[in-house]
């Protein structure tokens, strides 16, 4: 997805970071230079020598200074408004900005040496303005375009150098001058290059890391579809752990009165349009007050809250979404005989134990313990008492409200060896 980035393809929005720090830093170096000469010609005059006395000059320099400036803010404003948006940029404006960038300091240094009349600027001032843009360059991450920054830097320092020896007619050794500016202008262009392979190889630990990261963003996806968005997080940050955890939450089984039946007497087509038609709503109940689903087993789910995501609040949030699921399902038909889809709907909290069980070709976040099961057999008492929402005292002392609860008494679980009190919601 990231490898093959052509000129006419859009920029990726993490490159796109990259490219808005690299123009903030030289604005940042634009505005120390900008505060720091008037400072240092003041404090030390002979050191900048006589161009800031020249009007001319300084007039004609803070223009030209003041539109590669304005360039620039322009482009910072614009690559963080794009980022802003979620927008991408083509790598075509991204060539037309290195041609500004390059182009505008020889039209800078080519006013330096005509207002200044000499080549001093070319010593020093100019070189280091190429290099630090050379530099930066790097942070474009491609080598075409370090490569290009460093050809048009070596042919706009050649060209100013070989113009301004023309202008200035410099007394001495020419065929030396010009075998020093040349040697100068091949060394802009080895920087280029330098920049375009340590671009290149940050690009490509980039690209790995983006790759990764997307990878792992499906992998997340397609668990979420299969699992929760949670859980699947939690089987990808523990897909090591070989111990389980203790916690604490609610647990809620659900299952759907009279399913097989149902199925059988209906096409497969039909069969998954009311399983879609019925869980579509039940899960979007279920995330909304803070709950997972782990398991969908055709004719009921079981699904936690507090559990995979911590959240004090797991017995008040599982209460009312069962409410919620109880008002939805009563306003939903099973098809053309207009009968009720009935549904059972089993709650209990307290402590269990979470882990991924399996190996290293199938795992599962697995939830285990005696609560579980307790929760499972509250669910199936619901067609002993022809009921559709049953929950344990532990979950009626957690909750506001108590005024629909019917304490049925003490019940005899399957598998239990106490009694568990057994309230129903009406």
């Amino acid at each position: 997805m990231f490898k093959d980035h052509h000129i006419t393809n859009a920029l990726h929005p993490e490159f796109l970071k990259i490219e808005r720090k690299r123009v903030g830093i030289i604005l940042i170096l634009f505005l120390l230079i900008s505060l720091s000469i008037p400072v240092i010609h003041h404090l030390i005059p002979e050191l900048l020598r006589d161009s800031l006395n020249n009007k001319e000059f300084v007039r004609v320099m803070s223009v030209w200074w003041m539109v590669f400036f304005l360039f620039e803010i322009f482009v910072f404003i614009r690559m963080n408004w794009l980022i802003r948006n979620k927008r991408s940029i083509s790598k075509k404006i991204l060539i037309i900005n290195l041609l500004m960038e390059f182009g505008l300091p020889a039209v800078i240094l080519y006013n330096a040496v005509k207002y200044d009349n000499s080549l001093l600027v070319l010593e020093y001032d100019g070189l280091t303005f190429y290099f630090l843009l050379l530099m930066l360059s790097a942070m474009h991450l491609d080598f075409k375009i370090s490569l290009s920054a460093g050809i048009l830097a070596c042919l706009g320092y050649m060209g100013v150098s070989y113009w301004g020896m023309q202008f200035l007619k410099p007394t001495g050794d020419i065929d030396q001058l010009i075998e020093i500016y040349t040697m100068r202008s091949l060394g802009l262009l080895a920087a280029g290059i330098i920049a375009g392979i340590v671009a290149a190889e940050i690009r490509k630990r980039v690209n790995n890391f983006l790759k990764t990261k997307n990878e792992q963003n499906e992998i997340e996806t397609l668990l979420g579809q299969q699992v929760s968005l949670d859980v699947a997080k939690e089987l990808i940050s523990h897909r090591n752990d070989t111990i389980g955890q203790k916690v604490t939450g609610s647990i809620m089984f659900l299952d759907i009165r009279n399913f097989t039946p149902m199925a059988d007497q209906q096409s497969p087509e039909e069969t998954m349009a009311y399983q879609n038609a019925i869980f579509d709503p039940l899960i979007r109940i279920i995330e909304k007050h803070n709950g997972i689903i782990h398991q969908i087993l055709g004719d009921g789910f079981m699904a936690s809250f507090g559990i995979a995501v911590k959240n004090t609040n797991h017995a008040q949030d599982s209460f009312n979404s069962g409410i919620e699921i109880i008002e939805t399902i009563n306003h939903l038909k099973t098809g053309d005989n207009g009968s009720k889809t009935l549904v059972g709907i089993g709650l209990h909290c307290g402590e269990v134990i979470t882990g991924n069980i399996g190996n290293e070709i199938r795992k599962q976040f697995s939830l285990a313990g005696k609560n579980v099961i307790i929760a499972s057999r509250i669910e199936q008492l619901n067609k002993q008492f022809n009921s559709q929402f049953l929950i344990s005292k532990p979950i009626a002392n957690s909750i506001d409200d108590k005024k629909m609860l019917t304490d049925l008494g003490q019940v005899k679980l399957k598998g239990i060896d106490d009694k568990v009190e057994i309230l129903q919601v009406v």
